[in-house]
């Protein structure tokens, strides 16, 4: 059926961006009285609002950080002076009052292999190295040849004169009676003899350092004079060495060793088989005494005559490796049992004042760092020093000491 033009009915069409005509909208706007398009609105969000609030909370987290680890150091520069010795004596004691010798004993065995040139017959008698202990309220003088018997009835003899001193001992090497290896035995006890009967039998004792040794008897292989002494010359200083090397390492730290002032004493021991037809073992025993010296006690001895110490003056040498120490005389042949040691010294040193750094730290606890001047006046062992305190603003010391570190100017 055909549709009437009445019937058809166009729908109203939706007005949209594309459909508004530039001129109407330039009319709208001049309706409206405004000349531009309107802006859009603002936020409550800002960028500037955020970074202000992350630097103020890294500053208040900067200086918690700085407080935390607040504290102060102060460096100092010790009173030091320069002290030059041209043979000036000194001596030392091993009891009273004064500088104190300490002694250091260490015994050591080495063997050279040297040709043979033949054989000949040997008749040797055994020896060794005994303490001989005094119990008594006496001193004890044995003259030379005095007789030991082992626990086994085996008679040795002393090789010079001692006198054991009252509640002490004195070493001294004894040889066998007789010759031949019976006597070679190891440690063990000794009585005296002669002083059975008597008080003094249970007093006076003598007590093995060393096995005897070297007893013999019947033909030996045997070397030059010559190759013999120069083997010796060289096992005697080779062992010196050796056994003041030892020495050394068993000093304690405030101590300190003197290799000129000591002395040793060489044994020649028994020949043994080198394992060649035309060869000998050379063996030879040496026998330290090595003298050692409290640090501080040397320090004080050398510096008092050179410059001047108040009784508190702590002082030490920072070095004494540029100092000559040895014998005012020809070195003692019984260093071991000397009360006194005379000794001279030459060369140079550096002394250095010691400062009671407790005391300083206890001192600055809470002080402003201006009082540091009136401080240090107390602490004339200090020739100069300075202070900084974290964080930079503080203007005084900690009020705890474990913050304050003090040290010293190593220069």
């Amino acid at each position: 059926m055909a549709r009437k033009i009445d019937d058809v009915i166009v729908p109203e069409r939706k007005r949209s961006i594309r459909n508004i005509s530039v001129s109407e909208v330039r009319k709208e706007v001049k309706a409206s009285g405004k000349h531009s398009i309107p802006k859009k609105p603002k936020s409550g969000f800002s960028y500037k609002r955020i970074w202000t609030a992350i630097v103020a909370a890294l500053l208040v987290l900067g200086i918690a950080l700085l407080s935390l680890f607040s504290g102060a150091t102060l460096t100092y520069t010790p009173r030091m002076e320069n002290l030059a010795f041209a043979g000036e004596s000194f001596s030392a004691f091993k009891s009273g009052e004064g500088l104190i010798a300490s002694a250091i004993k260490l015994s050591g065995e080495k063997g050279q292999v040297v040709k043979a040139t033949g054989e000949e017959n040997v008749s040797r008698k055994a020896s060794g190295l005994i303490a001989v202990f005094n119990t008594g309220s006496l001193s004890q003088p044995l003259v030379e040849n005095t007789r030991f018997e082992s626990t086994d009835g085996k008679i040795f003899r002393t090789t010079k004169s001692i006198s054991v001193p009252a509640k002490g001992s004195v070493e001294v090497e004894v040889r066998a009676d007789a010759p031949g290896a019976e006597h070679n035995i190891g440690l063990t006890d000794f009585t005296l003899p002669g002083l059975k009967g008597t008080p003094k039998y249970s007093t006076v004792y003598g007590r093995s350092k060393t096995p005897m040794t070297g007893g013999f008897i019947g033909r030996e292989k045997v070397v030059s004079q010559m190759e013999l002494a120069k083997a010796k010359e060289d096992l005697e200083r080779n062992l010196k060495e050796e056994l003041l090397g030892k020495a050394a390492l068993e000093v304690p730290e405030e101590f300190i060793l003197v290799p000129a002032l000591s002395s040793i004493i060489f044994e020649e021991l028994p020949q043994s088989d080198a394992g060649a037809d035309e060869a000998v073992t050379v063996n030879v025993r040496g026998n330290l005494v090595a003298i050692m010296f409290k640090k501080a006690e040397l320090s004080r001895t050398l510096a008092k005559n050179k410059t001047e110490l108040s009784e508190s003056d702590l002082v030490e040498i920072t070095s004494f490796d540029a100092l000559e120490i040895n014998f005012a005389g020809a070195p003692p042949t019984d260093l071991l049992n000397l009360d006194r040691i005379d000794f001279k010294v030459n060369g140079g040193a550096k002394l250095v004042w010691k400062t009671d750094e407790v005391a300083l730290r206890n001192a600055l606890v809470g002080r402003k760092k201006s009082d540091l001047g009136p401080i240090l006046k107390n602490y004339p062992t200090i020739a100069k020093a300075n202070a900084s305190i974290r964080p930079f603003w503080k203007r005084s010391f900690p009020g705890e000491a474990s913050k304050i570190v003090i040290k010293q100017d190593a220069r």
